[in-house]
């Protein structure tokens, strides 16, 4: 199975496999992120970087080999300003899940989320893959815009709490199909 390389970019950014040196810069990163607990309900992880970074985030029976966590840097100030974590081939081989996308909260608003997706999907079109997936809290409404704007414009379930309260909790998977052929029309 064909994955994403250890260094690639986009127009602006820079993106490139963890460092161990770089683990506490981006979690402080990824803990600017923790007013999404009040949508998702999970708890705060402070050692969620260096986990991924030793361990992964796997699926059920998944290996670490599939799994990549890469930092998102800009290119022009040479800043870290994001995280990407991904699995190749869950829930199919011909699958990519998407873990987790985070651009710091004072960086957002400026294109880069939507840069990545776009540099994303033009990847995973040409390594041969047929979609990608991710999971969005249903009361993480910023996400869900951000999400269906990518073009993640089907849902395979919704999972978690049967009713809706303050206390309760559910995610919404959304798939992407992406069109090889779109790829090859684009690359003349």
């Amino acid at each position: 199975m064909k994955q994403i390389p250890a260094e690639w970019n986009s127009d602006r950014l820079f993106i490139s496999d963890l460092k161990e040196s770089e683990i506490f810069d981006i979690q402080s990163i990824v803990d600017t992120s923790n007013y999404v607990q009040e949508w998702d309900g999970r708890d705060h992880e402070p050692d969620y970087v260096r986990t991924c970074f030793e361990e992964g985030n796997l699926p059920p029976g998944g290996k670490l080999e599939n799994y990549r966590i890469q930092t998102i840097c800009t290119r022009q100030q040479n800043k870290n300003i994001g995280l990407l974590s991904l699995y190749h081939g869950f829930p199919m081989e011909d699958s990519v899940y998407l873990e987790f996308l985070y651009i710091q909260s004072k960086t957002q608003k400026q294109g880069y989320g939507q840069e990545v997706i776009q540099a994303l999907t033009r990847l995973f079109s040409e390594l041969g893959y047929k979609e990608i997936r991710i999971n969005v809290a249903l009361k993480n409404w910023p996400a869900l815009r951000f999400w269906t704007k990518s073009g993640f414009d089907q849902i395979s379930g919704i999972y978690g709490d049967l009713e809706h309260s303050d206390k309760t909790f559910a995610n919404m998977e959304l798939i992407k199909t992406l069109k090889i052929h779109d790829i090859e029309k684009e690359n003349g």
